[in-house]
């Protein structure tokens, strides 16, 4: 069993809000997420098995965390974000190489179109990895998908990848003809962006990355929804 006090949120952490895109999305950039940085960064690698996910196209492990972290991330966020509401997170750790990533894990993605919820990563290790970039699709002009614009942005991009199948296969790290990157958010350890779920997104991999010699050694974070009341 994982000590839940190795996952000590830091109540000195600072916050600073940053607008990305012609939408203006709001970003939340936290540093000193954790008090003991250190602690939980060897917690988050003791934590359990990975939990199955059918349909989850995140191309990797996770390991989902305890509901006491979760109630503890959301009465130190309220700390800084008022009217932070439920969160549900996992350890995260990227593991699959590039060559087979299905063609959906090459292009940015969003969560969800709730315009309630906020994802959030906490970025758990030191260098070699990047951090999480923003996108705008050129065709649409979409940043933030919602209910009404998720199936026009769907049916443009049909119609522009007529054949998924010949998507290279490589992770996401800047624009193409498809996709234009609005905003960088560097990582660091022990810092967290904040960011709308319906936001289009993608962890800035580098884009041949081989996947690494185990899980122990692959890029880890904290990944996070967490709805606003």
């Amino acid at each position: 069993m994982v000590p839940i006090e190795a996952f000590r949120f830091d109540p000195a952490a600072s916050a600073v809000r940053v607008e990305v895109g012609h939408s203006a999305a709001p970003l939340l950039v936290i540093e000193d997420v954790f008090a003991d940085p250190a602690a939980a960064c060897a917690a988050a690698r003791r934590l359990g098995p990975p939990e199955p996910h059918p349909g989850d196209f995140y191309p990797g492990a996770r390991h989902p965390l305890p509901e006491e972290f979760h109630r503890s991330y959301v009465a130190w966020l309220n700390g800084l974000l008022p009217t932070s509401g439920p969160a549900k997170g996992y350890v995260s750790v990227v593991t699959k190489p590039a060559a087979e990533l299905l063609p959906i894990q090459t292009l940015p993605h969003f969560d969800t179109t709730d315009e309630q919820v906020f994802a959030a990563v906490i970025y758990l290790f030191e260098d070699g990895f990047g951090g999480t970039s923003f996108y705008r699709h050129r065709s649409t002009g979409y940043e933030l998908l919602s209910h009404r614009t998720e199936p026009l942005y769907r049916a443009a991009l049909r119609r522009e990848v007529a054949d998924p199948a010949a998507l290279p296969r490589r992770y996401r790290n800047g624009g193409d003809e498809l996709f234009e990157r609005i905003h960088r958010q560097e990582p660091r350890f022990n810092r967290m962006v904040l960011y709308p779920a319906r936001l289009l997104h993608a962890g800035d991999i580098a884009p041949d990355y081989p996947g690494p010699a185990s899980v122990e050694e692959g890029r880890l974070t904290i990944t996070l929804l967490v709805e606003r009341k």
